[in-house]
């Protein structure tokens, strides 16, 4: 294949192998798709319980630094894990698949003049799943990604559905539809006990067509610019510079830290932070790294009475027996999601819709010295349960900006999710009905002592210092190169990247406002949309 192509790619994470996928379709159409990280090809991306070993390893997961106030004032550091191979984070994360509330996209139309609304995005879900509970009137059947209904044998586990039942929820088979508050069990992106990444789903397909090139363990340095017309870009393979030409765009799906790195060492982005990393300025775009928005979550463990839970069946002669049942029949405890059991909620009761997220699971990692849960150490021996928290509809914002020429090197990326009074008294709100949660009769018999740290009194300043401790982000992070029709958006509703031509964004950093859920099915599905955006030539 020529080394000049139509379209550049830079990322082959849930976006980017979704577009690649789709605009490769059209045999007219030269596709390259360029992924930093390897090829996926480690045994553990499709063991589903595989995530925690790939997730700590450099060579398929970015370790990036992020800053955030502290109680004491000095700000700590939070490492935000994302995906680094082919798949991106779909090939690391949890599996856990959920699209959002309608009103979400509701927000995105306000933002983009009408562009995207629910019903675009609707129809994008229902064409790329493939879902086990088959079609439904938002659900579809038949499309490259995968969908599995939960289940459990374990009575801890319906314990827990339970306990959300006397907390008032339905429950409920699928809790993706649009009604969206109710317990129930997780769906997953899975397929007969392996995991179902980006890559799986939309290149296991393309990758026999002769107009699509896929390259890997290739860092894309910056987009070449003639004009204020991007032209292709340049990259490093093997520890040598190459170049890559394009006949008509290049299509920025890096991911929430990546691309608006790109876009600043470019010459795209707030001229003072471009000056003081030496970068010269194209085009002067404010937003470019700027109003970035994430869920912050919170983890609490307890110790787990009269059940084995997952902790020991993942250690010893029973992890051995659990690896030898799943190489020989992918089942048992390794062919399942991290997290089994979810939740939406309101914990306002003045709320239209769902603010929180839960997650649940008979399982608890060990903890470091501050005694917060610390998932690179692995999972304890003895048995617990971990209830994880997400506040969902944040106000507060941060900010990534370059501090060098180089994208290679860190990035400066400021946050504080406790930046508002909305955030602050809803995570408060979280963290009560997390407690709540736990203490309902239906896991009375099972929930023994929280692990440390504890829980203070219910005083507003020492609940905020508990929640400034354990909290933590970087999963679902959107906005840093947000859509919209307002001057101050980095792209028009088409994706176009304002004061440049050629040049689009489509991931995460693209949209214009958190989603209620997890966000790896709406990026596929985003990725799937904008193909036809770009093929339509808006």
């Amino acid at each position: 294949m020529s080394d000049e192509f139509d379209y550049i790619i830079v990322g082959a994470g849930s976006a980017g192998c979704a577009l690649a996928s789709r605009l490769s379709e059209n045999p007219d159409h030269r596709v390259l798709l360029i992924e930093a990280g390897p090829k996926d090809s480690s045994p553990l991306i499709s063991m589903p319980k595989g995530l925690g070993k790939l997730l700590a390893d450099p060579s398929y997961a970015w370790h990036f630094k992020a800053r955030r106030p502290a109680p004491e004032g000095k700000p700590v550091a939070e490492i935000w894990a994302k995906g680094k191979t082919l798949g991106g984070s779909s090939a690391v994360n949890a599996m856990v698949y959920t699209r959002g509330h309608p009103d979400d996209y509701a927000a995105w139309a306000d933002a983009t003049g009408g562009a995207w609304t629910w019903n675009d995005m609707r129809t994008a879900f229902m064409a790329i799943e493939d879902h086990q509970l088959g079609p439904g009137a938002s659900r579809g059947v038949g499309g490259p990604v995968r969908i599995e209904a939960g289940s459990s044998n374990d009575e801890v586990v319906e314990a827990m559905i339970r306990a959300g039942e006397m907390l008032g929820l339905r429950r409920k088979q699928d809790l993706n539809d649009e009604q969206q508050e109710g317990v129930g069990y997780y769906c997953h992106t899975i397929r007969r006990g392996r995991r179902v990444s980006a890559a799986h789903a939309f290149l296991k397909r393309a990758r026999g067509r002769a107009n699509l090139a896929i390259v890997t363990d290739t860092q894309v340095e910056k987009v070449l610019l003639q004009d204020r017309r991007a032209v292709g870009v340049v990259a490093r393979r093997d520890g040598e510079e190459v170049h890559y030409r394009c006949r008509a765009e290049v299509i920025l799906a890096a991911g929430i830290v990546m691309t608006p790195v790109l876009l600043q060492v470019s010459g795209i982005g707030p001229a003072e932070t471009l000056r003081r990393a030496g970068v010269g300025v194209l085009v002067d775009s404010p937003s470019v790294g700027r109003r970035l928005q994430d869920h912050v979550g919170m983890s609490l463990q307890y110790r787990l009475e009269n059940s084995f839970g997952l902790n020991r069946q993942l250690h010893g002669l029973r992890l051995a027996g659990a690896v030898i049942q799943y190489y020989l029949s992918r089942t048992g405890v390794l062919s399942k999601g991290l997290y089994e059991v979810g939740a939406f909620a309101r914990t306002d009761a003045r709320a239209n819709r769902p603010d929180a997220q839960i997650y649940l699971s008979p399982f608890t990692f060990e903890r470091d010295s501050k005694g917060l849960p610390a998932p690179v150490k692995g999972l304890e021996r003895e048995p617990g349960l971990t209830i994880y928290g997400q506040f969902l509809q944040p106000t507060s914002e941060g900010s990534i900006e370059i501090t060098a020429p180089e994208a290679s090197a860190s990035p400066s990326i400021e946050i504080d999710w406790f930046a508002t009074e909305h955030d602050v008294r809803g995570m408060i709100r979280v963290l009560d009905y997390m407690q709540r949660f736990v203490r309902q009769p239906a896991l009375q018999r099972y929930v023994g002592a929280q692990l440390s740290p504890n829980i203070p009194a219910r005083e507003p300043d020492q609940a905020l210092n508990f929640l400034r401790r354990i909290a933590s982000c970087g999963q679902h992070a959107v906005g840093a190169c947000r859509m919209g029709t307002d001057a101050s958006a980095v792209l028009d509703p088409q994706l176009r990247v304002r004061g440049v031509e050629r040049l689009r964004v489509v991931d995460c950093s693209a949209m214009p406002g958190v989603v209620s859920s997890n966000t790896n099915g709406a990026a596929m599905a985003f990725g799937w949309r904008s193909a036809r955006i770009i093929e339509k030539g808006l």
